[in-house]
């Protein structure tokens, strides 16, 4: 049976836990909330705190042997905007606690689990123990932009680290990593002509649709990861030169949103070029630093294996402290840990929170889910 008692600064948790929810943190607005959290540190009585020039903010906890590698607890500050107050059940910034749950914009992404990773090596101090080596809680800026915050942290990293542990909410069980992103722009050249007259012009709009049409029917032929699952391409956002009602486009672009565990550069451009077939067509990429690698690396988030030492250990301990054993999964969505892996750090999620509920309205998490989340990090902290 799962271990039901209270862990040491439950009460304390959950209140920071709203506390963090009325604090508005859209991303590059982190500041306030910065603020915040660095006093609880302080409060709580880390070893170190201290906050960097981009904005992030860091609390150490000295461990019983400061030889082993740090145990990094990572998390963000910002969210995504509320969106319409209307369609929330409470306020957007309310933290309001309706049948066992806190309701609020960031609630499980991220606040529930920031505050979890705040509070349990400092529940550790409260029982007069330590961990086993220094935890340090990393909380980086600008997440919900492209990972800002985590690319300072990891390119002025200056200490080893054993494990780091991301605050991503998973319902409490330890995702291995989830699917690379690559954003690519495919363009249809067109001629322009008035509305009144199409056959003198070329419409990019009728090639596109023909695409998109294959697209949908060609996907079964991207990889799937034995894991992280199978690669998915979204097309999102469309595209054209004109905003005249009256003209015909001179050309017309859609965003592709591919995920994937096993695809390269070269393979996704090759599989858009089998839909695109005749067609003439120009691919470019949103962002260019989703293609520093080789053209023929697969894409990665990041995963470790099940049978690494680290995950097998982490499990181990996180079981003992729940009181039931995490399943390991890994996330739909992508997290900062993509900019980690190219430094060879081992990491894992783990938090409280269904991921689903992240950027929804009348976004919520479980205070059950909470306290259990703190005897798995306590756990972590002292055993790691």
């Amino acid at each position: 049976m799962p271990n039901e008692t209270k862990p040491p600064l439950n009460e304390d948790c959950l209140h920071f836990v709203k506390r963090l929810i009325q604090t508005p943190s859209m991303s590059k607005k982190e500041d306030v909330i910065a603020g915040l959290v660095r006093r609880e540190l302080e409060r709580l009585g880390y070893d170190q705190v201290w906050m960097d020039e981009i904005g992030n903010v860091y609390g150490r906890i000295f461990g019983r042997d400061r030889n082993l590698p740090a145990l990094v607890l990572n998390t963000h500050l910002d969210h995504v905007d509320p969106g319409d107050p209307a369609l929330w059940p409470v306020p957007p910034y309310s933290g309001e606690i309706v049948d066992g749950h806190i309701i609020g914009r960031g609630a499980v992404d991220i606040k529930g689990p920031l505050a979890v990773q705040v509070y349990s090596p400092a529940a550790l101090l409260y029982q007069g123990q330590r961990p086993h080596r220094d935890v340090v809680f990393t909380g980086v800026v600008q997440e919900e932009l492209g990972g800002a915050g985590a690319l300072y942290w990891v390119e002025h990293l200056d200490y080893p680290v054993g494990l780091v542990v991301l605050g991503e909410p998973c319902s409490n069980n330890i995702s291995l990593g989830h699917r690379g992103i690559l954003q690519v722009w495919v363009t249809f050249p067109g001629r322009s002509v008035h509305a009144s007259v199409p056959k003198k012009g070329d419409n990019p709009n009728y090639r596109l649709a023909t695409f998109l049409s294959r697209l949908q029917a060609m996907q079964s032929e991207l990889g799937s990861h034995e894991i992280l699952g199978p690669t998915t391409v979204s097309p999102t956002v469309i595209e054209v030169d004109t905003t005249s009602l009256n003209v015909t486009p001179a050309w017309i672009r859609v965003l592709l949103d591919f995920r994937t565990g096993t695809e390269t550069e070269n393979s996704i451009r090759q599989f858009i070029g089998r839909v695109a077939g005749n067609m003439l067509h120009e691919i470019t990429y949103a962002w260019e630093e989703d293609v520093m690698g080789a053209a023929d690396d697969v894409i990665t988030g990041f995963y470790t294996p099940p049978e690494s030492e680290e995950v097998q250990q982490a499990q181990a301990i996180i079981t003992a402290g729940m009181g039931r054993e995490p399943a390991l999964t890994s996330y739909s969505f992508a997290t900062d840990g993509r900019h980690f892996t190219p430094y060879g750090l081992p990491i894992i999620g783990y938090a409280p929170g269904d991921e689903f509920m992240a950027h929804t309205a009348g976004e919520r998490i479980a205070i059950t889910a909470i306290e259990e989340s703190l005897r798995g990090y306590i756990a972590l902290c002292r055993d790691f």
